[in-house]
């Protein structure tokens, strides 16, 4: 028998019983159970899309440019969705918000195999649209259904099920044919099953308030460093989800090298993402960010030794390097999140984390098309040249940072402690506010 809310339902209508504390928690985890369980079937669909479709693109020989084009359409759809969803999801609930966008990207998909590869971007910017609002009702219905006191590592646990799910699929996928587009059907298959546990709980939702917002200047003007740290996340995971994959193909790899490529990039980020996040407790957080940054200059570097000087086992060492670069900026967000906590005070959480994810989505929308641009003109090398750069730049800002006194005071009120956020991207997808 359930012991969630419905166990009212046994009683008389004159004498409903008050919900216990056990009968609230056993609803709580329920509730997080369907959320992470639905959350988990879209990562996994979202991963074998993500892989395809650039592979596709570039085993058909189109041009860089259209490649990272596609990339970005993605994005940008996300960005809109940015604006418009949360009120969208305050209307209809959480449940029936879930419903709707899973439907859409289980369409989405089906359309890739359906229209010519010309045309896919257009499926990617609705995909990007509904992939907003799939990252809005995860993150927020996980925060609404967790106890502050556990937020952290719910949170925390949740982004390395995610990601150990991406790289699952990743790596799946590199033994599926590309010459077919049953790997569409797959994926538009995995994206409706993730209705199934969100569809089949008897918790409810969690309530959505109202977002109390922050200036984007006022961030800047207090935490300059956490502005370019989200930027800089989205340029770099925009560039290496949806360019990296073809930039295998391009440089000779064979499929599965291609994939295994990028999944290093995930595999690096997972292994340094809990340990980053310590840190960030202890260490000053712009330190942790400009070291990270130079190690990427330096990984950058020593690809374009490697490729140069053709040297022996050259597949391995770009996969370990991938996965260096990975583990150097992917888990930059959360110290770059933490950095703003910090700065400006946890009061008005919900409107910063918007801002950030606001950031991190124009970095995503741009990154791929600025990075095949670089392979367009300078061949697949480009892209290791755009990596360095968009590196070096951030490290050399992040070092003039350090020597300037920030402004003494939060514009909230009082400093808070220093503190991991209860935020951050999902594997691939942003943490929505």
């Amino acid at each position: 028998m359930s012991t969630g809310p419905q166990t009212a339902d046994s009683a008389s209508p004159e004498a409903a019983p008050p919900v216990t504390p056990a009968e609230a928690k056993t609803s709580s985890v329920a509730a997080l159970g369907a959320i992470v369980g639905g959350a988990l079937a879209l990562q996994i669909a979202a991963t074998i899309v993500n892989t395809v479709i650039p592979l596709k693109m570039a085993l058909a020989q189109k041009a860089p440019l259209l490649i990272g084009v596609v990339g970005s359409a993605y994005s940008v759809g996300f960005l809109a969705g940015c604006f418009v969803i949360p009120a969208f999801i305050r209307r209809v609930g959480h449940i029936r918000a879930f419903a709707v966008f899973a439907a859409l990207q289980a369409a989405f998909t089906l359309s890739f195999a359906l229209s010519p590869i010309d045309a896919w971007g257009l499926s990617r910017l609705g995909m990007g649209f509904a992939g907003a609002g799939h990252a809005i009702c995860i993150e927020s219905w996980i925060s609404g259904q967790a106890k502050a006191g556990q937020r952290g590592r719910i949170f925390g646990m949740y982004q390395i099920l995610n990601r150990l799910a991406l790289i699952g699929s990743q790596i799946g996928t590199g033994y599926v044919s590309m010459q077919s587009n049953d790997i569409f059907l797959i994926a538009s298959a995995v994206f409706s099953l993730a209705l199934i546990p969100v569809g089949m709980t008897r918790a409810r939702g969690p309530e959505s308030g109202e977002v109390i917002s922050v200036r984007l200047n006022t961030i800047w003007q207090y935490a300059p460093a956490s502005v370019i740290g989200c930027l800089y996340v989205g340029l770099m995971g925009g560039a290496l989800t949806n360019v990296a994959p073809a930039y295998g193909i391009l440089i000779g790899l064979d499929q599965k090298w291609a994939i295994l490529l990028t999944a290093g990039i995930q595999i690096g980020a997972l292994v340094l993402q809990w340990p980053l996040g310590l840190l960030a407790d202890r260490v000053e957080s712009r330190i942790i960010m400009l070291s990270a940054t130079i190690s990427v200059v330096l990984c950058t570097l020593a690809l374009g030794a490697v490729l140069l000087f053709a040297l022996p086992h050259s597949r391995l060492w770009l996969f370990g390097l991938f996965a260096l670069i990975g583990a150097g900026s992917m888990p930059i967000y959360t110290v770059a999140v933490a950095h703003a906590y910090f700065r400006l005070g946890r009061e008005r959480a919900l409107g910063l984390s918007a801002q950030l994810l606001f950031l991190w989505a124009t970095g995503s929308a741009i990154g791929p098309l600025v990075s095949a641009s670089f392979m367009q003109g300078l061949g697949p090398q480009g892209l290791l040249i755009y990596l360095g750069l968009l590196s070096a730049a951030a490290a050399i800002y992040l070092a003039f940072r350090i020597r300037l006194k920030p402004p003494a005071a939060s514009p909230f009120g009082e400093r808070p402690a220093a503190t991991i956020p209860d935020v951050a991207p999902a594997g691939r997808q942003p943490a929505a506010a």
